[in-house]
């Protein structure tokens, strides 16, 4: 990472010293401002003022209200030096936007991403409209199941379930993980959605562990109809993760969850015209290839594993009556001129293949529609 110009720094520093002390993680004047607007907001929010209010004359509640003020100005200038030195804002201000909800995050936990927000949110504008589900239309809004495999904070079902709940009246979601730092988050940011917005009887969102290579694991997920399937699974090379090339920088490698980023080392082999980084999509199309979902979607890190999966899709036996498509980081922005809406992806058996590819922004996600 480039050092920052001394000049930027004495200009953050006349303005006020915190942001000096942000700009080594914000890089721009622009971004250190922000940033410690919305500390300055957290601590005002968080900072207790009970000992000024109830203060019974005017010279002790001034005294009162130096003490609070004191405590503000050490607890962000405590917070400021966090984030100086690359801790994710998600983990200081303890939340994250997740279309209409805030998310909790937590040290340990992957903190949601703008773009896995934005294929969530298209995902659940097409099962509103109807457009990717092909049971009649009487039979749409009565039941429907969704599973999220390896789900973190639980923000991918979260969001699906406040959203459909009142719009479906049988609606099964199930957030699974590995991690139980993971699951004990996931339950607590669905425990705070439920206390503002109760659900209905039959509709079900739940959190358990379950090891994605387990066949006996999966085959209790298979007493269930799930008829959607999501999945942001770990997808970054060991070799990226090391070295920090690519979108991963200094500050996910140093403070998010390895397990939630990297494959296991101890993990078996992809097949032929996959890397290691890929392992997880060729296990969850066997997944699927059980639980049966009409839909699927997963995450992809870049463009060329979004090439490498979307061609094994192709080639796997689940696919075989299915379309695949390509999202972009906005699946529902109009493409620029120089963004192909098709791509040619090569394939072992089957030659080359065309596979649209929506939105505007890197290529963020693979859809398969099943036939059913």
């Amino acid at each position: 990472m480039p050092r920052l110009p001394p000049s930027l720094v004495r200009r953050a520093r006349h303005v006020a010293p915190e942001l000096a002390t942000l700009l080594p993680a914000c890089r721009t004047l622009l971004s250190a401002r922000n940033e410690l607007r919305w500390l300055r907001e957290h601590v005002e929010a968080t900072t207790i003022t009970t000992t000024a209010t109830t203060a019974t004359t005017a010279a002790a509640a001034a005294a009162a209200a130096a003490v609070v003020e004191g405590r503000r100005r050490n607890l962000l200038a405590r917070l400021c030096h966090q984030r100086g030195r690359g801790v994710p804002l998600q983990y200081i201000l303890g939340t994250q936007p997740f279309g209409h909800l805030d998310i909790r995050c937590r040290p340990g936990v992957l903190i949601p991403r703008p773009e896995t927000e934005a294929y969530t949110c298209h995902l659940i504008d097409l099962l509103r409209s109807g457009e990717l589900l092909s049971r009649p239309p009487a039979e749409r809004p009565s039941s429907l199941g969704i599973i999220d495999f390896c789900t973190g904070t639980g923000c991918i079902p979260l969001l699906a379930f406040e959203s459909l709940k009142s719009e479906v009246e049988s609606l099964n979601v199930r957030g699974v993980d590995i991690s139980p730092i993971a699951l004990d988050l996931a339950d607590a940011n669905a425990t705070y959605a439920s206390s503002r917005h109760p659900r209905a009887e039959k509709q079900l969102l739940r959190f358990s562990r379950t090891d994605v290579f387990s066949d006996a694991d999966i085959r209790a997920l298979a007493r269930e109809r799930w008829d959607v399937m999501i999945s942001n699974p770990p997808y970054v090379s060991r070799d990226v993760w090391n070295h920090g090339r690519g979108q991963l920088g200094p500050s996910v490698r140093k403070f998010e969850p390895l397990l939630a980023l990297v494959p296991g080392q101890q993990l078996p082999l992809p097949p032929p015209g996959l890397r290691p980084e890929d392992i997880f999509y060729s296990r969850l199309l066997d997944v699927a290839s059980i639980l049966k979902p009409e839909v699927i979607l997963l995450e992809v890190g870049d463009q060329d594993q979004a090439r490498r999966v979307a061609g094994h899709c192709l080639e796997h036996a689940f696919c075989a009556d299915a379309t695949v498509e390509l999202w972009r980081d906005g699946p529902d922005l109009t493409p620029s001129e120089d963004e192909q809406v098709y791509w040619n992806i090569r394939t072992a058996r089957h030659g080359e293949r065309v596979v649209p590819v929506k939105g505007s922004g890197n290529v963020r996600s693979v859809l398969i529609r099943r036939e059913v």
